[in-house]
């Protein structure tokens, strides 16, 4: 390991391993050149919509429903990358067929891969939960241009569809639904109005609102019935001036004036005794009545609301999709670029035929100079015999290293002519 120890014994170490090095640099770099040539191109398009905010401020826009722009947006995401939305547009655009073996969920599953929806949001409100989007980003890549910004532009329009169709279907169920409610709530009303009418016609005389008139009568019948029985009374006593005949048809009359004020104060305090009963079925009843009601005018106030809501949708007046940006065909590769490819292996190869000789220095541990023998012996040598090569040796080596080389160079491309044509084009 000393022997690196200096700048002139790394030197040394490098010119002994030279031709290991080149080895490396030659056979990494052709390696590199071959992935650059043969790695597909991958081209990016972006389409970007923008939410717009309703042209009337007003709380009918939602049709009596809340909705966020989220919640929205999310719902047709899932529904654009769903299986068969996304195989509809394999379908349409007939990807991924080079390859005949691959099925119907790797297709799906590439396309998926190769598509990014996004919230655009304000960075600033981006830590926020509750956040609402201000648009979405469409990204596709593909190996072909024109078809991710055929593909990217093909979402777009559909999240425009699926967007207006939610806010029509939204509304009109809305409007639908509350039609419903209210003739259902309107015939509920009909039909305990009715029951209530009878209800009170049956038990007039023990409702609540005629309990005092009802106590005047029972007093006056009272009276009534003191009176007749004092002239009863008084009929019976008195038979000297009355003949029999005469005695006998007032009392006759008296007695079904008496039975008629009995039966009329029976029938009053029966109402009087039915009379708490009475009053808490009314009340039951027209509580009944008045919840009704109350939930009749909620619906007919939301039905408004909802019809609103349906025209201001059909008018576009209401938080709708606009495409900010239609996906255009890029001019380039988003893909790293072969050219660096290129010079990253050479590097990377430069670098590991270093490592290399490094390696295999150190994995032969050779006293080469007086300087290392002094270093890791503390002896100093007394003769150094220099060493002796044969006159043409080291022509031989060059020649060795030039001709392979130049065969290394000249035979492998010839394989890749035409790939190499492309990455110098696609480098121009």
């Amino acid at each position: 390991m000393n022997t690196f120890l200096s700048l002139s014994g790394l030197q040394r170490v490098l010119k002994r391993r030279l031709l290991l090095i080149l080895a490396v640099f030659i056979c990494g770099t052709l390696l590199a050149l071959m992935v650059a040539i043969t790695r597909p191109s991958v081209y990016e398009a972006t389409a970007l919509i923008q939410i717009e905010a309703p042209k009337i401020t007003t709380n009918l826009a939602s049709g009596g429903t809340v909705t966020t722009s989220n919640n929205r947006l999310k719902l047709i995401k899932q529904k654009l990358m769903s299986r068969d939305s996304v195989l509809a547009i394999v379908d349409k655009f007939d990807l991924f067929s080079d390859d005949p073996t691959v099925s119907e969920s790797t297709k799906v599953g590439l396309l998926r891969d190769s598509v990014l929806l996004s919230d655009l949001v304000d960075p600033t409100q981006a830590w926020r939960p509750d956040v609402q989007p201000s648009g979405l980003s469409i990204t596709v890549r593909m190996s072909d241009a024109q078809q991710a910004a055929d593909i990217a532009n093909e979402f777009l329009s559909q999240v425009l569809v699926e967007g207006k169709k939610r806010s029509e279907s939204r509304a009109t169920q809305t409007l639908t639904f509350f039609e419903a409610e209210e003739e259902h709530v309107g015939a509920e009303i009909e039909t305990l109005s009715l029951e209530f009418a009878r209800f009170k016609e049956q038990n007039a005389a023990s409702l609540p609102t005629n309990i005092a008139a009802q106590r005047e009568r029972l007093a006056q019948l009272k009276e009534s019935q003191l009176e007749i029985e004092t002239r009863f009374v008084g009929l019976e006593t008195d038979t000297a001036r009355l003949r029999t005949e005469e005695r006998q048809r007032q009392s006759e009359v008296l007695t079904q004036q008496l039975s008629l004020v009995e039966s009329r104060i029976a029938e009053i305090e029966k109402a009087l005794s039915d009379a708490p009963e009475v009053e808490r079925l009314y009340n039951v009843m027209d509580r009944e009545l008045a919840q009704l009601q109350s939930r009749y005018e909620a619906t007919t106030q939301r039905r408004t609301e909802a019809a609103m809501a349906q025209q201001l949708e059909r008018q576009d007046q209401v938080e709708r999709f606009e495409v900010l940006e239609t996906a255009l065909v890029p001019e380039f590769a988003v893909s790293s670029g072969k050219t660096k490819l290129v010079m990253a292996g050479a590097i990377a190869s430069m670098m590991a035929g270093i490592g290399i000789a490094v390696m295999f220095e150190l994995l032969s541990p050779v006293l080469r100079t007086s300087e290392h023998v002094q270093r890791e012996l503390s002896v100093r040598p007394v003769v150094i015999i220099p060493t002796l090569k044969k006159p043409r040796s080291g022509f031989r080596q060059r020649l060795g290293l030039i001709v392979a080389t130049v065969l290394s160079v000249a035979i492998f491309p010839l394989t890749v002519k035409d790939r190499i044509v492309d990455l110098i084009s696609s480098a121009t």
